[in-house]
């Protein structure tokens, strides 16, 4: 399979704190939400650190609890180690196994912001799926949108993550669904659309 890009591996809803928020208020957020770690941010969206579960461990021992609060300012990591959105699944692995890191947040390739998360579990899950499960939820999720399949509709065939859409569908808004579900699985690296509609009815003199 091509080499996927960390964006498409990668989940954009990502769990922040900021550096003033206390020890225990980060611990709160890792529990409430069951991450691993979170990035620190600035308010404009750039991550200054990272903290993971393993920096919350002092506070387990005796009489922490007793100790004025810290805050996550003080207890990250830092320089943090981040990846940016346009960068290979491939590179993305490597900076894990070389920092020894489970999670790396994702940062938009122009800006520098923080737009995801990418874990090792997302980097697996994209990069070693094969065609054929690909191409099972592909027809099982056009069969939920109610496309017709088959010789008198949509048919797909996936080819080291590239999935080549033929056919016809009834409407154009038909095509660009079945386009759309099969670009949003996980692994497909591009779609190549050749699904045919019928012409749309030429206006009378």
């Amino acid at each position: 399979m091509k080499d996927l890009c960390v964006r498409d591996v990668m989940n954009p809803s990502v769990v922040v704190v900021t550096a003033d928020c206390t020890d225990r208020h980060v611990a709160d957020v890792i529990t409430e939400f069951g991450v691993s770690g979170v990035p620190v941010v600035r308010d404009d969206d750039r991550v200054i650190g990272v903290i993971s579960e393993a920096d919350l461990l002092p506070l387990l021992r005796p009489g922490a609890g007793d100790a004025p609060a810290g805050t996550a300012g003080t207890m990250m990591s830092t320089p943090p180690v981040t990846v940016t959105a346009g960068s290979r699944v491939s590179a993305a692995a490597g900076l894990m196994e070389r920092h020894r890191v489970k999670r790396l947040p994702v940062l938009d390739d122009d800006t520098g912001t923080l737009v995801g998360i990418v874990t090792r579990r997302d980097l697996l899950r994209g990069a070693l799926r094969s065609d054929e499960a690909i191409e099972r939820e592909l027809m099982d999720e056009l069969l939920i949108h109610g496309l017709c399949l088959g010789d008198d509709g949509v048919t797909a065939d996936v080819h080291d993550g590239t999935v080549t859409l033929c056919g016809a569908a009834a409407r154009r808004r038909d095509a660009m669904v079945a386009a759309r579900i099969a670009g949003g699985l996980d692994g497909v690296v591009s779609v190549v659309d050749h699904i045919s509609v019928p012409a749309a009815p030429q206006p009378r003199g």
